[in-house]
């Protein structure tokens, strides 16, 4: 067996191993959560960092803003120019094997 190539028990391990990690890390969070909603006064600062960092980087998060809506814009433009190529491909397809019928 070559080293790209993982055996089914390297799978079952690596799967099991991620699955605790993620779980341990949810539970961290939810405690740390917990523990800063239960201090009004932690919760505050923490808005008011956020809020600050939003004012501070706003102009670079409108420009990512706009380049993610642009992108997004071409992407469906592109998903719907395949459909319609393979629409056409599929009617054609079906057009070539009535008439040899």
């Amino acid at each position: 067996m070559t080293a790209s190539h993982s055996t089914k028990g390297e799978l079952v391990v690596k799967g099991v191993a991620t699955t605790m990690a993620a779980a341990t890390i949810l539970e961290t969070g939810k405690g740390v959560m917990t523990t800063l909603a239960k201090h009004p006064l932690v919760m505050f600062g923490m808005g008011f960092v956020a809020g600050y960092l939003t004012h501070k980087y706003r102009k670079e998060i409108i420009v990512l803003t706009s380049k993610t809506a642009e992108q997004s814009k071409d992407f469906v433009l592109k998903q719907k120019e395949h459909l319609q190529d393979f629409l056409a491909e599929s009617l054609q397809d079906a057009e070539d094997t009535d008439t040899t019928k």
